[in-house]
């Protein structure tokens, strides 16, 4: 089960590599390197929510932020700052923790991810196969600081 799930990681970082390629093909120098932070953000973003890392999972989200949850977070409404993103999360990592005893307490295995740079902000979208929905996802960053901040997180599922 454990070399399935490394397994599964590994093509996780591959195919974002591989896209990351495809993208940057024709890009200045200084905006390849900025693709290639935004692919180790959200890597590093992915990890920490899978494994329910706290401080780190939140260190990416700017003060400003805002979301919008899938359905099973049960709020419908927009979340307009760190604040109000942080109380959902809470629960939802605490449910997590409730439903396993060991990381990774989530499995989130990112399909089809586009990464799209835009001078210092970036858009990255994807897809999850949640069990009788597919799970759409857009994490919009902003780069301040020399460092990728999370201002922007949609997460929406559609039933199949």
């Amino acid at each position: 089960m454990k070399h399935k799930r490394k397994l599964l990681i590994k093509k996780f970082y591959l195919s974002i590599f591989i896209c990351l390629c495809i993208q940057t093909y024709g890009q200045d120098k200084a905006n390849q390197q900025d693709s290639i932070a935004v692919v180790e953000t959200i890597n590093q973003f992915v990890h920490a929510f899978s494994n329910l890392e706290w401080e780190k999972f939140d260190s990416f989200f700017a003060n400003d932020a805002t979301a919008f949850f899938p359905p099973s977070a049960r709020f419908p409404y927009r979340a307009n700052n760190k604040q109000e993103i942080e109380k959902i999360f809470k629960g939802v990592f605490e449910h997590a923790k409730e439903n396993k005893s060991a990381p990774p307490y989530i499995v989130i295995e990112p399909k089809d991810v586009k990464i799209q740079m835009a001078g210092s902000i970036a858009i990255v979208s994807f897809i999850l196969n949640d069990p009788g929905m597919l799970g759409r996802r857009t994490i919009v960053l902003k780069k301040e600081n020399e460092r990728w901040l999370i201002i922007h997180l949609h997460a929406s599922g559609v039933p199949v």
